[in-house]
């Protein structure tokens, strides 16, 4: 079944009202070019003969060796999310944008897709995009580390 199909049988069922419908089918609609874009970004990477990395990592691992977090994203859900990214705006409550704008924080403006390029594309030496540790008396020292590989 179709992603409109489905909105139009929530609207049906009484899921969701008509208006917050139209603003799905409308985001869905805008959201489809991004994929488009991205999958033309894939091809673009791969005839370039980039590196293929397959997962953003997190790893969080403290200084007696335990890991307490161990996270594999998969690089395409990554794109993805970046291609829906800018249009997270249509979903969000007045109320909660404007919290969000106080702080700086505007999804339109996030370039997820740029920084994916330029780790693919070699730019980069180092695909560490996070590497912190800290110091705590539980567990001494913990190291917190987002990398793609």
């Amino acid at each position: 079944m179709s992603e409109e199909r489905k909105i139009l049988d929530m609207i049906e069922k009484g899921q969701i009202t008509a208006e917050d419908g139209m603003k799905l089918l409308e985001a869905l609609r805008n959201v489809e070019p991004e994929v488009e874009e991205v999958e033309e970004l894939e091809t673009t990477m791969e005839s370039q003969g980039s590196r293929e990395f397959k997962y953003l990592k997190v790893r969080v691992l403290t200084e007696k060796g335990d890991t307490k977090v161990n996270v594999n994203i998969p690089m395409k859900l990554v794109k993805a999310v970046g291609g829906v990214l800018p249009h997270l705006n249509n979903f969000i409550p007045d109320d909660v944008q404007e919290d969000l704008d106080e702080k700086g924080i505007n999804f339109n403006k996030m370039q997820l897709g740029k920084i994916i390029e330029a780790l693919e594309s070699g730019v980069l030496d180092d695909t560490t995009l996070v590497d912190i540790e800290t110091n705590d008396d539980e567990d001494g020292i913990t190291q917190v580390k987002v990398y793609v590989e």
